[in-house]
């Protein structure tokens, strides 16, 4: 009798403990598909940011406003710089350079530059004398 039990307990048991080893099966993703895929601008234009160059690396490029407030831009291979309509590398620009940034939004919605082009840099205007006596 307790032979019995003991059989039945083993059977009962055996499958239970074979498919506990496998575990659950594994589902494979295909290479194409992203997770998170960029939203859609659909005609939305890219912003652009204005102002002078602080730090330029090869992943990001930081930029001061006109309102004193400082913006970090990522950078990858796709993104070209500028200067009078020509294209040029990015060891040509002068920290302190004012500058104009096309950017878009990256796959984690961070800024990311397009299109870096070197503004013109604006000569003063001659102050205007005034005439004497007047």
């Amino acid at each position: 009798m307790r032979y019995k039990i003991l059989a039945l307990a083993f059977t009962m048991l055996l499958p239970a403990v074979l498919l506990s080893q496998y575990g659950s099966p594994r589902v494979r993703r295909s290479g194409g598909a992203k997770a998170n895929p960029a939203p859609s601008s659909g005609n939305v234009p890219n912003p652009t940011f204005e102002g002078t160059l602080k730090l330029l690396n090869n992943k990001e490029i930081m930029l001061q406003l006109q309102s004193d407030q400082i913006v970090t831009i990522r950078r990858d291979r796709k993104t070209k710089f500028f200067e009078n309509g020509k294209e040029i590398k990015a060891s040509q620009i002068d920290l302190g350079t004012p500058l104009a940034i096309d950017v878009k939004e990256d796959l984690d919605l961070k800024p990311i530059a397009v299109k870096v082009m070197v503004k013109p840099a604006e000569a003063p205007k001659p102050l205007e004398k005034s005439p004497p006596g007047a």
